[in-house]
């Protein structure tokens, strides 16, 4: 069971960084500004993954807890 919790986190951890990189670029591009983390608009798009990748593990977490 820990060996299944330790992967969801480092496939959950690779997840959130391939989607920050992946929204970064497309801000990048799409805005054509220098640095995207001025935009006030941003910030929740990576708030909001961030919540959805660790909602994900702690649900991960109690769906391999109950059946034990």
């Amino acid at each position: 069971m820990e060996k299944k919790i330790k992967l969801m986190r480092f496939w959950l951890v690779g997840v959130f960084a391939i989607l920050f990189a992946g929204l970064f670029g497309f801000f990048y591009l799409w805005t054509g500004l220098d640095m995207p983390f001025t935009l006030k608009w941003v910030w929740p798009f990576w708030l909001i993954t961030a919540i959805l990748c660790v909602a994900a593990y702690y649900f991960y977490k109690w769906y391999i807890g109950r059946k034990k």
